[in-house]
């Protein structure tokens, strides 16, 4: 059954490590999605399980993101209701992070983190005010989300075919992710992918970018299998169009469905 959807922050978030995180900038924007059940890689029956919303606005210094996600789910004798809420704040040079993240099953919170996070040419540290006075200790190579899918853009336009990297989110009190990716061309079944309506200054004249990833736990012995897998449809400006997450035996699809503009901000 699935219960946790652990990274629903659309995440074109993995990339060389050697790619600067300012190679690609992005556009303000707000979407929303329907989620239904992945099956063995393919869409199941096509029954919506839950929506999902995502909104990136470009402030002065970088980055506000914000995420929720929403399913009903088939518990034996009742519906289950998972939400999961992220709030992040990230600076434009990738050096600086801030964190919320919240889970809850049938209105009761499950889990909670919240912290900030900061990085210079020797590494840096996450500090987390929820589970108060935790830290994890971050290597120099270390990427946010909104920075690494920035660079992940730059990549994958450069012609990079596979990628490796570390990826904090802030999730967990654990070091940052391994993650293993491999970009490609755009599945036939997503090449034709409805564009919501009115959406045509927004999507119009950018490139799609299409990559697999699968996590693995920095503090595991030797790989094995991903913890989890996702796969990405996004534009080079940053729009998801389509995304999946696969873990153990549960998957979803999430598909856009409504998609607007958010303003620049106004700075000096």
């Amino acid at each position: 059954m699935l219960t946790s959807i652990r990274k629903f922050l659309p995440i074109l978030a993995i990339t060389l490590l050697a790619v600067p995180a300012a190679a690609q900038d992005f556009v303000g924007h707000r979407a929303f999605y329907s989620v239904s059940t992945l099956e063995h890689g393919k869409s199941g029956d096509g029954t919506p399980i839950g929506t999902y919303a995502y909104e990136l606005r470009l402030t002065c210094d970088g980055y506000t993101a914000s995420a929720r996600m929403r399913l009903e789910l088939e518990g034996g004798r009742a519906t289950i209701i998972s939400e999961q809420q992220s709030q992040m704040d990230e600076s434009r040079d990738g050096k600086k992070f801030r964190f919320e993240h919240r889970a809850a099953v049938n209105g009761k919170q499950t889990t909670f983190t919240k912290g900030e996070a900061s990085l210079d040419a020797d590494g840096g540290q996450a500090r987390f005010a929820e589970p108060e006075g935790q830290t994890v200790a971050l290597p120099a190579a270390t990427l946010f989300p909104i920075g690494i899918s920035r660079a992940a853009v730059r990549a994958a336009k450069a012609g990079e075919t596979s990628f490796d990297a570390l990826l904090f989110f802030g999730d967990k009190v654990k070091p940052p992710e391994i993650a293993n990716s491999i970009i490609g061309r755009v599945p036939h079944r997503l090449a034709e992918l409805p564009m919501p309506e009115g959406s045509g200054a927004l999507t119009e004249g950018h490139a799609s970018v299409y990559f697999r990833v699968g996590f693995f736990d920095a503090n595991a012995k030797g790989q094995g299998e991903p913890t989890y897998e996702m796969a990405s449809l996004t534009l080079d400006n940053g729009i998801e169009l389509y995304g999946t997450h696969e873990e153990a035996d549960s998957a979803i699809e999430y598909k856009i469905t409504k998609l607007e503009a958010l303003p620049k901000p106004t700075c000096n």
